[in-house]
Parts: structure tokens; C-alpha cells; sequence
């Protein structure tokens, strides 16, 4: 794979490997946040017991945040802060809006590519 032109299954991977490395010393996050793409896939943070596990296998979630893989990648950049996003219509929350709202201030680094150096 290359940064220049990765897959959308490449870019889920590294979205789930970013974070997993963002979240495995954080806090858990007390419940079930699903990430929703558009393409079907989606990112599932499980932070229901003592640890945040990250995957993207789909199952149910306490919220839900449906939004496109692009959309999610920039805000994981420090692109597009959250309440742009859904001002703008970028995403949809279902559920505890307020399980969406945990995920932010764990995030401690903007998500880069293979190599991308910034």
C-alpha cells in the first residue's frame, strides 16, 4: 500500500491500528461507540469493561455515528472538529450523544498516513 492512493479497506485498517494505540491507555469510555460508514464497514470502540478494544467488526452500540470514511479520516486529522461535522451534516449521532462526546479528549495525536511526516 501506498499513502497515495490506499483502499478503502487499507485506510479502515489504519484507522483501527491508529485507535487502538489512541485508546489502549486511555480511560475506557464506559460503553459501545460504532462508527458507521457509508460503504457498510464500519470501526467498533468496545470500552464497556476495563479496556477500550478497537475492531471493525459491527455489532450493536450504545451510539452510533454514521458518517463517511473520508469524513471520519479528517476529523481524525484535526481537519474537521466534531460539532462542524454535524452542523455541516457531515455525520448523524443515534444514541447517547454523550458516548461520542468521550471519544474526543482521548484522541491525543492527528492520525497520519504510513510515512507522512507534518
Amino acid at each position: 500500500m501506498t499513502s497515495k492512493n490506499p483502499t478503502a479497506e487499507d485506510l479502515l485498517a489504519l484507522l483501527v491500528v491508529y485507535l487502538r494505540d489512541e485508546l489502549g491507555h486511555a480511560p475506557p469510555i464506559g460503553a459501545v461507540l460504532k462508527f458507521d460508514y457509508s460503504d457498510g464497514k464500519c470501526v467498533v470502540i468496545d470500552g464497556s469493561e476495563g479496556t477500550n478494544h478497537v475492531s471493525s467488526d459491527d455489532g450493536p452500540a450504545d451510539c452510533v455515528v454514521t458518517l463517511s470514511l473520508g469524513a471520519h479520516l479528517q476529523m481524525m486529522r484535526f481537519e474537521l472538529d466534531q460539532a462542524s461535522a454535524f452542523r455541516e451534516g457531515h455525520m448523524r449521532i443515534k444514541g447517547n450523544i454523550a458516548i461520542a462526546l468521550r471519544l474526543a479528549p482521548l484522541i491525543s495525536r492527528p492520525f497520519r498516513f504510513p510515512g507522512e511526516t507534518r
